[in-house]
């Protein structure tokens, strides 16, 4: 083959394959190109579609990493989220009153105010970001999405990263003006004072500090954290100084890729790290699983090390189910107690405690204060730990504790006074009773004596209408 022949056999080679390449990426976009608009306008509005997916796509941001759209619940609800879309993994929701349906009643709108409603709920209005002067909205590549005003060189008047859900991302600022909470509001990561803690919520006053850890340079109260891309959880003072820098297994090996804090729904705090095909875990702040308050359910008592869950006390289904209140209301006060030799909790410096000379002493301090509801007994230290919440799970602990727990009386706790109640009215029916027995009998027997005292009449009746006229002169002589 001649030089002439092989350039133009080059020459057709090289525009056959530009040829292919180029119709290719016409039909099969680039992997992470996006094909969802990158904002949203005023006037947008969308339903969920008919098309049976995890996740509609709404919007995207600029690399195709993430997308905001409708997150599919269940079989039937949704919710607004966030998604990573290599992983599938939301990392931002919105938390709404309730989950809305995935159908025509449920609309998404956006007129400055991003606002979820749903026509077949009562209340309509679901999720509203609250937020005023807004023009478009959009999805950065960081994940953060943003409501932006077009007036004023594009200033952000909302965002995500102000409202975190259950996971902060790298570069997202954590305040103590926020919270990460898991999707049933049952567990919480928080900033408080100088330190950061992991609570268990029962609602109102009553929670459990099961973990704190306090940054050894904070200069009064933390401003805020941030994860960084190197591998740490990063926390500072007012002035910008370092606070602490918590490191996680990823931490000085040069991984720059994307990081993430989760609180998960045991209540457990993880760091994972991406590497272009999972999630690696590379941190976890409960180490001991049975250091998790709910790890085995309400009077649910906890093996470590392998760990495996019995109970306390046994309910109609596995443990008993977690209780709220307190034992201060007249109405349900009533308690029988539940004793159990060597058990702990993991978080016992964490709780409010007091030195006493004996168990007897510590059980009597937590029978006559009626928010308490149990005690733990240190024999070795002779402190009482005292637990002014609903009892969860405890740690078999050989014999260093004893633990003293209430238990609400079944059907609601009846209290002292509906008892009193209840015997009076048993009382009372009881003597009505036996009046309305006497009543009966000496009716009866009245009734019989009458009978009686009539036939007696009538048979003198029938002896005087016999006798001859003188008899009767004779009787009354």
């Amino acid at each position: 083959m001649s030089i002439t022949e092989k350039k133009g056999s080059q020459l057709s080679y090289t525009f056959f394959v530009f040829y292919t390449v180029t119709i290719l990426a016409f039909i099969y976009p680039a992997a992470g190109a996006s094909i969802e608009p990158t904002e949203i306008h005023k006037g947008f509005s969308a339903t969920p579609g008919h098309v049976n997916s995890e996740f509609q796509y709404l919007l995207a941001d600029p690399t195709g990493l993430f997308a905001f759209g409708f997150m599919r619940v269940g079989p039937t609800k949704l919710n607004l989220a966030v998604v990573h879309l290599p992983s599938s993994l939301p990392v931002w929701s919105a938390i709404p009153s309730n989950l809305a349906n995935w159908g025509r009643s449920t609309t998404l709108s956006f007129d400055g105010n991003l606002v979820l409603t749903d026509k077949s709920i009562h209340d309509g209005v679901l999720w509203s970001s609250n937020s005023t002067g807004g023009d478009f909205l959009v999805l950065r590549n960081t994940s953060n999405l943003q409501i932006c005003s077009s007036s004023n060189e594009n200033s952000t008047v909302w965002q995500s990263f102000d409202h975190p859900s259950d996971t902060l991302v790298q570069g997202q600022n954590f305040t103590s003006m926020a919270s990460l909470t898991t999707p049933d509001g049952k567990y919480a990561l928080r900033i408080v004072g100088t330190h950061i803690g992991l609570f268990m919520e029962f609602g109102g006053r009553h929670e459990i500090n099961y973990w704190r850890h306090s940054p050894f340079g904070a200069k009064g109260a933390i401003i805020y954290g941030i994860v960084q891309p190197l591998g740490f959880f990063g926390f500072y003072n007012a002035d910008s100084s370092k606070a602490e820098l918590i490191p996680f297994d990823s931490f000085d090996r040069g991984y720059l890729g994307f990081h993430r804090v989760t609180i998960q729904n045991d209540g457990n705090l993880h760091a994972y790290f991406w590497d272009n095909s999972k999630w690696d875990l590379i941190y976890t702040a409960v180490t001991e699983p049975c250091g998790l308050p709910g790890i085995c359910g309400a009077y649910g008592l906890c093996m470590p090390g392998k760990p495996s869950c019995f109970c306390m006390v046994n309910g109609t289904d596995g443990c008993l189910q977690t209780d709220s209140g307190n034992f201060c209301n007249k109405k349900n006060r009533d308690f029988s107690v539940v004793r159990r030799n060597g058990v702990t909790v993991e978080y016992t410096e964490l709780m409010p405690s007091v030195r006493v000379q004996s168990l007897a002493e510590c059980e009597k301090i937590c029978e006559r204060n009626c928010t308490c509801w149990g005690a733990l007994f240190a024999t070795t230290m002779n402190i009482c730990y005292l637990m002014d919440y609903p009892i969860q799970t405890v740690e078999a602990s050989g014999d260093t504790h004893q633990g003293y727990f209430k238990l609400r009386q079944q059907g609601g706790g009846g209290s002292r006074e509906s008892h009193r109640a209840a015997t009076a009215v048993s009382v009372i029916f009881t003597l009505v009773f036996a009046g309305l027995a006497l009543y009966g009998g000496y009716w009866c027997w009245d009734k019989r004596r009458s009978n009686l005292l009539r036939l007696q009449l009538a048979g003198s009746s029938q002896e005087m209408t016999q006798r001859p006229f003188k008899d009767l002169r004779s009787m009354d002589t």
